[in-house]
């Protein structure tokens, strides 16, 4: 797969199994971490036709990565293929090389030909910061569409208000597959027409089975009804208690009052400082969630969205303020 481009000492090829330790010992160098290599085998599971990361390498030494994580971007009806890119950096010996373009652009460039220009992803997107982003629209096109900024909202541990129309409704815990999620995105797609699908392939590939990560997600249901209409889940292990994702039926805002009481719960029982979620694309949610004690603020790291996309059938700038966004739709948490 891929061109398998040289120009002397420099290659550039996608990924092969064997790769990922190297590709683990360089992020972690890099950015002065230290990912288990587990943890990047449950990031980047096997794919069909092979992992979307693309490598730059001399002499067998890895100089650079730029790799990305398979997604399904609903849009106004149609299912695309798309990929977030997540792992980017290029190493110290790629930094020493004097070429009159960076190995990094060169390996960006080479990645967009072979996972997007061919059709099989025609949307890239990512959440750069502020450095990354002048890069990106400097040299990459990251200005496709207008990055868009990240709706946060914050809680401050005790300041969640009641809502008695929560008793309407019961929470049980979600299984790893949760086979009810795909009967509850059917049911409110039309809420979210710019949109990751979320269902039970997606939740299961995103919330379970991470090594050393708990994530404790919840089905809601009225209490006169076995219909799932709402879904969260919650990262507790931190200062805050995260809503790292949500999806609820708007013609059931007890619901939403009711994962408002659960998230609440939890900061109480293991967060020092509250609650935070990202959310986007629904302005319904993001006022009901301020009647409950939620406050909008700017994202404190600066991120942003963008997008761009390989398909003429595929116009990003409709995305502009509609896409619906949680930190699910991220990696960082």
């Amino acid at each position: 797969m891929g061109s398998g481009m040289s120009e002397g000492e420099l290659i550039f090829r996608p990924y092969a199994p064997g790769d990922e330790r190297a590709i683990n010992d360089a992020f972690n160098e890099v950015f002065g971490l230290e990912r288990p290599l587990d943890e990047w085998l449950w990031k980047y599971p096997p794919e069909p036709g092979g992992r979307p990361i693309m490598l730059a390498l001399q002499d067998d030494e890895l100089l650079a990565v730029y790799g990305g994580l398979p997604a399904r971007l609903q849009v106004d009806g149609r299912t695309w293929s798309a990929v977030q890119i997540v792992d980017v950096l290029s190493t110290p010996a790629a930094r020493r090389r004097l070429a009159r373009r960076g190995v990094w652009v060169r390996t960006v460039e080479e990645f967009f030909q072979v996972f997007g220009e061919s059709g099989r992803y025609p949307l890239l997107y990512g959440f750069p910061g502020r450095r990354a982003l002048r890069l990106g629209v400097l040299q990459l096109g990251y200005d496709a569409l207008e990055p868009q900024t990240i709706g946060y909202l914050r809680r401050a541990r005790g300041a969640a208000r009641s809502d008695l129309g929560r008793l309407l409704y019961r929470a049980e815990l979600a299984r790893d597959w949760e086979p009810r999620l795909d009967v509850l995105w059917r049911r409110v797609r039309p809420w979210y027409p710019v949109a990751m699908v979320r269902d039970a392939e997606r939740s299961t590939r995103r919330l379970a089975g991470r090594p050393r990560v708990r994530y404790h997600r919840f089905l809601v249901t009225p209490r006169i009804s076995d219909q799932p209409v709402a879904f969260a889940a919650f990262r507790t292990d931190g200062k805050r208690c995260q809503w790292v994702d949500l999806v609820w039926d708007h013609g059931h805002p007890g619901a939403l009052a009711l994962l408002s009481r659960l998230g609440a719960r939890l900061a109480e029982q293991t967060a020092i400082e509250g609650e935070e979620m990202w959310l986007n694309g629904d302005p319904a949610a993001v006022a009901r969630l301020e009647s409950l004690g939620f406050t909008c603020c700017d994202e404190p790291n600066g991120l942003v969205l963008v997008a761009r996309s390989f398909s003429p059938s595929l116009d990003v700038t409709s995305f502009d303020g509609r896409i619906y966004l949680t930190m699910a739709d991220a990696d960082l948490v």
